[in-house]
């Protein structure tokens, strides 16, 4: 795990670049809020040492990285859990420009068998499915899928439901001293899927608990997306001397505006 950007809470090439050891296996950049982190500075990072980069874009259906919509390129993983901005309730979607691992991943989400029931009805494949590797079941049902497929054209123009929100909050935090996150300076269309303020007691005259307690008792609701992983039992038992400055500070900070599509 390495630290943040104080004030866009994404990882930078930089701090990748200083935490590659031997055992890096991976480069895992999270898309935050709806806004891209930096790819071409990080992909490039992860080129120069041969190591894989795996976009976690959970939160950026509808994100544009330099005019192009993130995933393009490379491997990406979208969330479409019930308050994102493209949604089936629950279940994701993985794209790769990696055939070979496309296949396996096809393979993998249907019990290891080479091919579905699908293409043995329509490419005229032999009736009996064959395994090749353990798997698991992971098949959208039809509501899913009509959902998913029914949110799916409100991505990719601005996202206006979410654009909207944020243009109602905003200039309502500026009138109060709490810090919004900082938008990314390199070219993008941010999707909006959260709106998170940083609250400081010392800056602002109330903690973040306090300020949410008091919202929640006028019948607003906010969340808190995240706690710090590192702080978590699981992970302070493994790594007790871990130390994330600005992903402490900020954990003990955020608070997240109503601001979904929903």
């Amino acid at each position: 795990m390495i630290d943040v950007d104080p004030d866009n809470l994404m990882i930078t090439p930089e701090a990748v670049e200083a935490a590659i050891t031997p055992r890096t296996k991976a480069i895992i950049p999270v898309h935050y809020a709806g806004a891209p982190a930096d790819i071409d500075g990080i992909r490039a990072v992860a080129e120069r040492h041969g190591i894989p980069m795996i976009e976690d874009a959970a939160h950026a259906a509808g994100t544009y990285y330099k005019n192009r919509h993130v995933g393009w390129q490379g491997t990406a993983i979208f969330s479409f859990h019930a308050i994102k901005n493209m949604t089936s309730a629950e279940g994701g979607l993985i794209v790769t420009d990696d055939e070979q691992l496309a296949n396996r991943i096809r393979s993998l989400k249907f019990h290891g068998l080479g091919v579905d029931a699908y293409d043995r009805q329509t490419h005229g494949r032999a009736p009996q499915g064959g395994s090749y590797q353990p798997g698991i079941q992971v098949q959208p049902g039809g509501y899913q899928r009509c959902a998913g497929i029914g949110t799916a054209g409100q991505t990719g123009s601005g996202q206006p439901a979410p654009q909207r929100n944020r243009d109602a909050l905003y200039p309502g935090t500026g009138r109060y001293p709490f810090q919004p996150l900082a938008v990314p300076g390199w070219a993008h269309l941010h999707a909006w899927h959260l709106f998170i303020i940083r609250v400081d007691e010392q800056r602002c005259g109330i903690s973040r608990d306090a300020l949410m307690e008091q919202l929640k008792a006028k019948g607003i609701g906010t969340g808190l997306h995240f706690r710090a992983a590192h702080t978590q039992k699981y992970y302070r038992e493994r790594f007790p001397e871990l130390s994330l400055p600005n992903t402490e500070w900020n954990s003990a900070r955020i608070c997240s505006l109503p601001c979904s599509p929903i």
